[in-house]
């Protein structure tokens, strides 16, 4: 079944540095949970997926022989090679690819995708995955909640002003209309059936984070609906109106959130 809007492959341009110091990490409890049950012994290959600046590869790192990691945007590869030189991390790869074209020259142990698969053409890119993992390789989908998608009215007013300014500065086209509906209508797990995975499950894990508002604002200029440039001369007008919102409702400064964090976890099937 084709998959119903396709996503511009720039959303993310120029976000790189603000992707990598104000995403939060997927929590601790999160990655260990998946490398148990993915069975992750230190042998292994991992594929991430729609990588970003390795926010999963680099916590997954430790539990594999190798790494690599895909995405469709020069930035966020450029960067997520640069901090894995830093760290004397030879056997992380870095690829600029988009996820439908890409092709595995092993297989892999573990393929991952973090807070992307929704982008991505889901049909496409699930059948993808079975030919880039070997037979019983794990596949999984991790999401994590975002900094202006709770329910807190500071989290509102986050939101509200976001999307005010991305209206008043002509950028509020950026995500195409009605993504979410095929999600609704049919779930990732539903996506991965069909492409002949056997879905393992679905495990959650709950956190909490305070944020300032240095970080909200970075948050908000790492993301593919809002990046900094966005704005242009008038990034001083917005943060400012921004910190007035925020301290009205919340004057202590202190954001605290709930984040859910979560992933699909399914095994790829035997080879056919």
């Amino acid at each position: 079944m084709p998959d119903p809007v396709e996503f511009r492959s720039d959303l993310y341009r120029g976000t790189a540095s603000y992707y990598d110091r104000y995403r939060l990490s997927y929590p601790t409890e999160l990655i260990s949970d998946l490398v148990a049950r993915a069975s992750l012994d230190g042998a292994g290959r991992l594929l991430d997926v729609a990588c970003g600046t390795g926010q999963l590869a680099f916590a997954l790192q430790p539990f594999v022989a190798e790494v690599v990691g895909i995405d469709q945007e020069q930035d966020m590869v450029d960067f997520a090679s640069a901090k894995a030189s830093s760290r004397g991390l030879p056997k992380m790869q870095w690829v600029t690819r988009r996820a439908e074209e890409f092709s595995a020259a092993k297989p892999f142990d573990l393929a991952t995708i973090g807070n992307a698969f929704h982008r991505l053409p889901r049909s496409v890119v699930a059948e993808r995955a079975r030919q880039w993992l070997a037979p019983g390789g794990h596949l999984a989908l991790v999401e994590s909640s975002a900094a202006h998608s709770g329910p807190a009215p500071w989290q509102r007013a986050l939101d509200d002003c976001a999307k005010g300014w991305a209206e008043r500065v002509g950028e509020n086209d950026r995500v195409p209309e009605g993504w979410d509906t095929d999600i609704a209508r049919r779930p990732h797990a539903a996506v991965l059936a069909a492409a002949g995975f056997n879905v393992v499950g679905r495990y959650d894990f709950v956190d909490l984070h305070d944020w300032t508002l240095d970080e909200l604002v970075g948050f908000l200029y790492s993301t593919s609906f809002f990046p900094r440039a966005a704005l242009g001369a008038r990034a001083v007008e917005f943060e400012a109106d921004l910190a007035q919102r925020l301290f009205a409702v919340e004057p202590s400064g202190v954001f605290r959130e709930e984040i859910t964090a979560g992933y699909d976890l399914a095994i790829a099937p035997a080879a056919r």
